[in-house]
């Protein structure tokens, strides 16, 4: 089959959790053309240099400083959002035209579809958890909505005790046969490494919340005791390695580097969350300011005492770290296999 595959570029989470798709889909001789945009279509393009692939730009949100405001701003930009959407969507018509796709998947792209094939929808979040119940209603709305011209929603997560709480639960505006759950998405796996290192400290997110963090942690980065590793999440230094303080690491290394530690301290974005779901390990969260999806793992997972979390603006690193001893941690040892072979028995179902 000839499949087009929309990766969603806000971060490069949706695109490393795409890269076991797409090398299932490769090893079974199926015809991939990757469509995404910026940092998350040259990673994919790194991983996968003898796939071919289009730029199609999506929507750039910036992320304001609180949740409260997520909705507001959300409202504000609709049309521009909308607009953007359209234009994408005539773009990639223009695309399917040339290719002519048998079969669409796309990570969160509502672009990314055709009314006469088979589109699958790969999404964590069809309700966004601001903090007014009644605006995240409207907000399952708004996604279920735009959803309805796929032929299926695909959640990376369990149906039963799930990791991504109500994000993508207990709603009943979208029939249930249209939703499969797939099981928790990561280009990571478990390996038997030494744990010698006792906290990996991962800088990430949007400027300019990226270096308040990066400033935060450096400021205080004398105060903690043992091997303690940091990532600046800086790309554009390429990879840089000071001391123990790497501008950037491959996702190989990070790999490594998270099944070296005891304890690792990050944002609490979804895509992360699942590779600790498939390593295992203890972490602690500083959810990027202003991203509601972000504040609400990082106290949902903190409610079932998995992992910890503190406010970026109370950050104390010291006591972040003492507090880790009280949580459990994540199991890993997760095969996320499991996961690939449920995404393809429901794509095949339609080829």
């Amino acid at each position: 089959m000839k499949i087009g595959f929309g990766v969603c570029s806000l971060g490069i989470g949706h695109a490393t959790r795409s890269i076991p798709l797409i090398k299932k889909l490769v090893e079974e001789g199926n015809e991939v053309v990757l469509i995404s945009y910026g940092r998350a279509l040259e990673l994919l393009q790194q991983e996968f240099p003898e796939l071919r692939s289009y730029v199609l730009e999506d929507f750039p949100i910036q992320y304001p400083e609180r949740a409260h405001q997520f909705i507001p701003y959300f409202f504000s930009k609709s049309n521009k959002i909308m607009r953007s959407m359209i234009k994408g969507h005539k773009q990639f018509l223009k695309i399917q035209e040339k290719e002519n796709f048998d079969i669409l998947i796309s990570d969160s792209r509502y672009d990314v579809f055709h009314r006469d094939r088979p589109s699958f929808l790969i999404i964590h979040q069809l309700r966004i958890m601001v903090p007014m119940r009644f605006l995240r209603e409207m907000t399952l709305l708004y996604n279920a909505y735009m959803s309805k011209y796929f032929t299926k929603i695909l959640i990376p997560d369990f149906e039963h005790e799930p990791l991504s709480g109500d994000m993508s639960h207990n709603f009943g505006m979208i029939s249930k046969n249209r939703v499969e759950y797939i099981g928790p998405l990561s280009s990571f796996q478990k390996r038997e490494l030494p744990r010698d290192i006792d906290a990996l400290i991962s800088i990430s997110g949007p400027e300019p919340q990226r270096t308040i963090f990066e400033k935060l942690v450096l400021q205080q980065l004398s105060e903690l005791d043992g091997n303690i590793v940091v990532t600046l999440g800086k790309p554009e230094s390429g990879e840089d390695c000071n001391g123990h303080i790497y501008s950037y690491v491959s996702r190989e290394k990070r790999e490594e580097l998270m099944n070296r530690s005891k304890l690792v301290i990050s944002r609490s974005g979804y895509s992360t969350i699942m590779d600790l779901y498939a390593i295992g390990g203890k972490a602690m969260f500083i959810p990027t300011p202003g991203q509601p999806e972000q504040e609400y793992l990082a106290r949902y997972l903190e409610e079932r005492k998995i992992s910890g979390f503190m406010p970026q603006e109370n950050l104390d690193l010291k006591k972040l770290m003492e507090r880790a001893k009280y949580y459990k941690g994540f199991k890993g040892n997760y095969d996320i296999n499991r996961s690939v072979e449920n995404f393809v028995r429901v794509i095949s179902e339609w080829s």
